[in-house]
């Protein structure tokens, strides 16, 4: 899995991967006119009974109007990377159904108002999340759903568990909620 380029990026795999998903960032998804490479910022599957779940993971900036929203999402969310994602997991994960639930985020390190709202993001079926959300909403609950039920099954020591340590921003994020720290 290479690094992510960013920390909202490395964020984002570190929520994938307590929720149990497979992860990859920076997935090469297809080339540019001039050569160049396309990729899927951060990308997780697992299977859920008999459907595989694919959770595409966009991270950026809405700031350019309803345009480059438009512009950003047939870009990140084409059928043609969404077919190139499926196909790539499904060999993976040696899966043969044709049971997929592909969701697709975009979580925003910075946005308008207007731009959150656009009719883009519905026509693409993205779901937007500004990082404020996208941690109160989805970081943290992962975080405490993990402390509850941690995949070695016990607790070794007191009632006190620790995220791993290779989960480096969500350990940050748990000591500041823990403590308050967080406008939430």
């Amino acid at each position: 899995m290479p690094i992510p380029k960013t920390w909202v990026e490395e964020l984002v795999v570190e929520w994938l991967h307590i929720d149990g998903f497979l992860v990859e960032s920076n997935l090469p998804v297809g080339t540019t006119e001039v050569g160049g490479r396309n990729e899927a910022d951060v990308v997780g599957a697992k299977m859920d009974n008999n459907t595989l779940v694919i959770r595409h993971v966009e991270v950026g900036q809405f700031s350019g109007g309803v345009k480059g929203v438009e512009s950003v999402l047939s870009k990140k969310f084409s059928q043609s990377i969404q077919n190139t994602i499926k196909d790539y997991f499904k060999r993976r994960l040696s899966f043969r159904s044709d049971n997929i639930k592909y969701e697709k985020f975009y979580v925003l390190t910075y946005w308008t108002g207007p731009t959150i709202e656009a009719e883009a993001l519905k026509r693409y079926d993205v779901t937007p999340l500004p990082l404020p959300d996208f941690i109160q909403k989805h970081v943290i609950p992962s975080i405490q759903r993990w402390k509850k039920n941690p995949p070695h099954g016990s607790r070794l020591r007191g009632e006190i568990i620790g995220l791993p340590e290779t989960y480096w921003l969500l350990q940050l994020i748990d000591y500041m909620y823990n403590r308050k720290m967080l406008n939430i």
